[in-house]
């Protein structure tokens, strides 16, 4: 089972939100030429936005997996091939 982390403005490493702030710097490079400064309160008040937003997706994911199509079968010659999606959430407040 995988264990997905949301991230928070503590606890930011390898977490959703720390992979959302990733992705913004290198959008931000490639548009503005420059890295986003990562020493100020903007960037800070990122980390906040991005670990909120973070919690609340995989909150949704995680309350609505029932809805979420999990296992399919996929026949293989004489076999099956069988996917099952299943996790856990960390790191929500």
């Amino acid at each position: 089972m995988a264990n997905l982390k949301a991230g928070t403005s503590s606890s930011f490493n390898a977490s959703l939100a720390w992979y959302m702030e990733d992705a913004m710097q290198k959008e931000w490079q490639a548009v503005r030429n420059h890295r986003l400064p990562d020493d100020d309160r903007g960037a800070e008040d990122r980390r906040i936005m991005f670990a909120a937003i973070a919690q609340g997706v995989l909150r949704f994911l995680y309350d609505h997996r029932a809805d979420l199509r999990s296992t399919e079968e996929i026949p293989q010659g004489s076999g099956h091939h069988r996917h099952t999606l299943d996790f856990t959430i960390t790191e929500t407040r």
